[in-house]
């Protein structure tokens, strides 16, 4: 029976260093980023971004810094913007993982929890990491601001709230701490997987 596990974590966490290895270790890997990369550009998913978001779309085509600037200020059009792409992206993975030949399949899953996707997947690995390093992170790899970093963190699932707990448990999540250096990370994935 194929076994589906999920990758996620907050803006920063390693969650996409943690999906390279796993992918360098020979395992079949999906990225969700990647698959919103791909449906950015398809004229549904424009289409029903253009009927709420009419002032990103620029010449038939998604403004992204226009479209991340106004949802990360505003929690009520974050959760439009989540609702209109999770069902698009989440139903490309599970399709993906599905026609995946192996027993095994990884997928990189950032707003797991956000979306209630939990339980779609066998296992749930959740990425952490030192929140100075993961803000260093993203400013250096988007070229955003800290109170920008700060924001998108504040949108997120808070791994940390004990009032989080029992969704962690539920979805046999277990914590990767990517604290030291790549040898040590890939290590402990090894140990973690076996």
């Amino acid at each position: 029976m194929k076994k589906k596990i999920a990758i996620t974590g907050g803006i920063g966490s390693g969650k996409s260093s943690v999906l390279r290895i796993l992918g360098e270790m020979g395992y079949p890997i999906f990225s969700c980023d990647e698959i919103y990369r791909d449906i950015i550009h398809t004229p549904t998913y424009i289409q029903k971004i253009e009927q709420v978001f009419p002032n990103c779309i620029i010449d038939g085509k998604i403004d992204k810094k226009a479209l991340s600037a106004l949802v990360f200020t505003d929690e009520e059009k974050l959760a439009q913007l989540n609702n209109i792409a999770h069902p698009f992206i989440m139903s490309q993975l599970l399709d993906k993982m599905d026609k995946c030949a192996e027993d095994v399949v990884f997928a990189e899953v950032p707003l797991l929890f956000e979306g209630n996707y939990e339980n779609l997947f066998d296992k749930v690995i959740v990425v952490t990491r030192n929140m100075d390093d993961r803000i260093k992170s993203v400013i250096e790899r988007d070229k955003i601001s800290e109170e920008e970093v700060k924001n998108r963190i504040s949108s997120q699932f808070d791994f940390d709230d004990k009032k989080n707990e029992k969704r962690l448990k539920n979805s046999n999540a277990v914590f990767l701490k990517n604290e030291e250096d790549l040898f040590t990370l890939k290590s402990k994935i090894a140990q973690l997987i076996f």
